[in-house]
């Protein structure tokens, strides 16, 4: 993987990857740099004259580090709708929950719905939408029963499915619900990822001029941009792709390394750093 599917709700850019960062920065390098100063948050009743870094690191020996943070999201509304999708999800959980789950056995299921579609309905109607699609599996349960799947377009295009033993990759999730999307916007035409990729390398660019200023007082540490890459995995470019981006774009002269950050699994919050400059 190379981008961050879901959200990240945590404010705190420390703990959501770069206290990880900094533990194997050290183990890379055989360092013992540990947190010395949250730079970005000003003291209370103070306002901050100029831009900071995230973090400031120090470490017995070593001069001090100083890591900034940035995050490329691909399309830019791309976590505006994924929020959309999230919240259908816990809207047909509770009807699922309330009304078809009794009447399941206890076992791995799916409701796959159709993104484009979904996106046109606001929030309101979500409520409607989920029981309209169990009342309709309820209707047909015995059909169901026996494919382990049933579908309809309406209210918008859908299908509720039993998930196949060999699509479980999680062994220890046997029972639950998941919600999946289908017939996306973008897809791996050329055009789709030729304007991907220009679009992430003007992001790039202009993170990577405010990252400047950012570093221009710290010229006496080890300065850090890291970078991490959000979005649908069909609509960002392969990784290789990406750290061609990166390798080409006009880096500062106050950058002294950039790393890529590398989702492993976002559910258990593992992620693996890799310096690209």
């Amino acid at each position: 993987m190379v981008s961050f599917h879901c959200l990240r709700d945590d404010k705190c850019e420390w703990r959501k990857g770069l206290k990880d960062f900094a533990i194997q920065f050290n183990e890379a390098f055989g360092k013992d740099y540990s947190l010395s100063k949250f730079l970005d948050i000003s003291e209370k009743g103070s306002k901050q004259q100029t831009k900071q870094p995230e973090v400031l690191l120090e470490a017995p020996g070593d001069k001090p580090m100083v890591i900034e943070c940035k995050k490329i999201v691909y399309p830019h509304d791309y976590y505006g709708k994924h929020r959309h999708f999230h919240d259908f999800y816990e809207y047909f959980k509770d009807s699922y929950v309330r009304d078809l789950k009794p009447v399941l056995s206890q076992d791995m299921y799916e409701i796959v719905i159709n993104e484009n579609a979904l996106y046109q309905n606001k929030k309101q109607k979500f409520t409607l939408i989920s029981n309209q699609i169990v009342a309709h599996v309820l209707q047909h349960i015995d059909e169901f029963h026996i494919s382990n799947q049933i579908s309809s377009l309406e209210p918008i295009p859908w299908c509720f499915r039993r998930v196949p033993e060999n699509e479980r990759d999680d062994e220890s999730y046997k029972s639950g619900l998941r919600l999946s999307g289908s017939a996306k916007s973008l897809s791996y035409q050329f055009e789709t990822l030729a304007e991907a990729e220009e679009e992430i390398a003007k992001e790039l660019a202009k993170h990577l001029s405010n990252t400047d200023i950012k570093f221009k007082d710290y010229a006496n540490c080890l300065k850090i941009l890291v970078i991490e890459i959000c979005g649908d995995i069909l609509s960002i470019p392969a990784p290789e792709v990406i750290v061609e981006i990166i390798e080409n774009a006009t880096i500062p002269s106050s950058v002294d390394q950039i790393w890529l950050a590398d989702p492993q699994n976002e559910v258990e919050s593992i992620i693996t750093y890799h310096q690209i400059v």
